[in-house]
């Protein structure tokens, strides 16, 4: 790959085109030959590592309230579709789902945390 070729960053997944930080938005940027995906990760009462960008719900979901405060099979119950409602039903991905997404790709991922995440509980969960 050259080296001065500028990069396309996929920034919550095709964000534009499929409900952000969703497996359909990551397909999306894969299909569109992203060179990478940005992407928000956040830590679930049970101790799984979930991709989504704020620490709340309520903006991208049909929930309400902080995601740490949610186990896995609690967040899977609500659909992330809020901001492209034209997709009917989007689940909260796992940071293992999005890697084994792109496993066959040649993407690189960027995930960012912005909360409490305790290094040795996220390296756990990879």
């Amino acid at each position: 790959m050259d080296s001065k070729k500028i990069k396309v960053w996929a920034h919550r997944g095709a964000s534009g085109y499929a409900p952000e930080n969703t497996m359909d938005a990551f397909r999306k940027a894969i299909e569109m030959k992203a060179d990478g995906i940005e992407l928000d990760v956040h830590l679930t009462k049970d101790g799984e590592v979930v991709v989504i960008h704020d620490e709340v719900l309520d903006r991208v979901s049909d929930g309400t309230g902080r995601v740490q405060d949610f186990t896995y099979n609690e967040l899977k119950k609500f659909n992330f579709n809020k901001l492209h409602p034209e997709y009917k039903e989007e689940e909260i991905p796992t940071l293992e789902e999005v890697y084994q997404l792109i496993k066959p790709t040649d993407l690189t991922i960027n995930a960012v945390s912005y909360t409490h995440l305790r290094a040795h509980e996220t390296a756990a969960n990879l």
